[in-house]
């Protein structure tokens, strides 16, 4: 197996493996450790059927099952479609445009800890997917602004009906929303990171909401930096997995005349502790 790093502030290529065979122990280990340090693994040339994008990423946990848009998809569904076509005579969600940065499912008390995102079909440009690494994004901060930000919750939301894809102060009351500390403690490595993000954080608990909004937009801007990116071209066959507790991710527009398909399976991860909590 071969490891090549994409971008300084995170990524890597994960070489010389076929995620269709079975993996060994040593393996497994040996990816995970990677996703650890690097944060987004890129996996080209697949060929993954249902069965196998499932089977690899129970590798990490157990499967999410998707909780947005289940009012078109049906419930307990394994995987999500995003695309701008029917597949399996089912919608697409999230069909086109820009996405702008966030975690996913920050906005349920237990979120994604891992996202694994398989490209069937792709645009002939555009539709790249943007990470950013929150844990270097919190360590870059003044220090003075560390101890100001700790032990700060943040409320999240995400109306999936009205605003899939960009920030808006409107809401349904009923969209899935939740509470979590804003600096968060990885459940592995125990490194602190950003856990706030401009799609899905609506503002911090007990703060006036003119400081709040401020605070954000600056952490949201400080996040987005493009020293902290790495940008994803994807390619057919390309399996890439984000750690979603150490970084956030987005979506750049693409011409809606042509087609895009990605199957996405998300990992059951453990509930944010804050960072400085005890255990």
């Amino acid at each position: 197996m071969k490891v090549t790093p994409l971008a300084e502030a995170l990524g890597a290529e994960i070489e010389d493996v076929d995620l269709s065979e079975e993996m060994s122990p040593d393996g497994w280990q040996a990816i995970h450790a990677a996703w650890l340090e690097y944060k987004v693994l890129v996996f080209r040339g697949q060929d993954l059927s249902e069965e196998v994008h499932l089977r690899f990423g129970r590798t990490f946990g157990d499967i999410q099952a998707v909780r947005s848009a289940n009012h078109l998809i049906g419930e307990e569904q394994p995987f999500m479609y995003i695309a701008n076509r029917e597949v399996d005579g089912k919608p697409g969600i999230l069909p086109d445009g820009e996405m702008h940065f966030h975690n996913d499912q920050s906005y349920y008390e237990i979120p994604s800890k891992a996202s694994l995102l398989y490209a069937l079909e792709i645009p002939s440009q555009g539709g790249n997917t943007l990470f950013s690494n929150a844990a270097k994004a919190y360590d870059m901060l003044e220090d003075s602004l560390k101890e100001t930000l700790i032990g700060l919750q943040v409320f999240n939301v995400y109306d999936y009906d009205r605003n899939p894809t960009a920030p808006s102060d409107t809401y349904d009351p009923d969209a899935p929303q939740f509470v979590h500390p804003l600096v968060i403690k990885h459940p592995k490595t125990g490194e602190p990171a950003l856990f706030v993000s401009r799609l899905m954080s609506h503002h911090i608990e007990d703060m006036e909401r003119t400081e709040s909004d401020a605070l954000l937009n600056r952490l949201f801007d400080h996040a987005e930096n493009l020293a902290l990116r790495y940008e994803h071209v994807w390619q057919v066959g390309d399996l890439v997995m984000w750690d979603n507790f150490a970084t956030q991710h987005a979506r750049t527009d693409f011409d809606p005349t042509e087609t895009r398909v990605m199957r996405r399976v998300g990992i059951v991860g453990p509930r944010p502790m804050a960072y400085g909590a005890a255990a």
